[in-house]
């Protein structure tokens, strides 16, 4: 069985990548607030999306992958109920997954907003100015 954090092992650029809001120095790390505050604003606007009625939402995805109606048209037949029954399964799955994402968008969201604001409150306590 293949080790699934190999890849981690070999490759970690990504960690090395610039994140929106963290600026690193040698010995050293800055929070940009604002940075941050863009991030979360277009989060926002992805949660909004997914939350939706438009292409691509929660709504339109479990309606376009809602099958009950294939099980129950195949009733009489073990192999077309079959299929409905593991295809209703999926569904079940494939929404369930899609509103933990929007759940753990809505926390990722808070955490960025609660750490801007301490990173604005420690800079005001220092005597600079909020960021916008």
């Amino acid at each position: 069985m293949a080790d699934p954090d190999k890849h981690l092992a070999e490759d970690h650029s990504w960690l090395e990548s610039q994140w929106p809001g963290l600026e690193v120095k040698k010995d050293q790390t800055e929070h940009n607030p604002t940075k941050i505050k863009n991030c979360v604003t277009e989060l926002q606007d992805i949660l909004e999306r997914m939350q939706g009625s438009e292409k691509g939402s929660f709504s339109t995805v479990s309606a376009k992958t809602n099958v009950m109606t294939l099980s129950a048209m195949a009733k009489d037949w073990p192999a077309g109920k079959a299929l409905g029954e593991t295809l209703e399964n999926g569904n079940r799955e494939f929404t369930q997954v899609y509103q933990e994402v929007i759940q753990k968008l809505q926390a990722a969201i808070l955490l960025l907003q609660s750490g801007a604001g301490t990173y604005d409150g420690a800079g005001l306590a220092n005597g600079g100015t909020k960021s916008v």
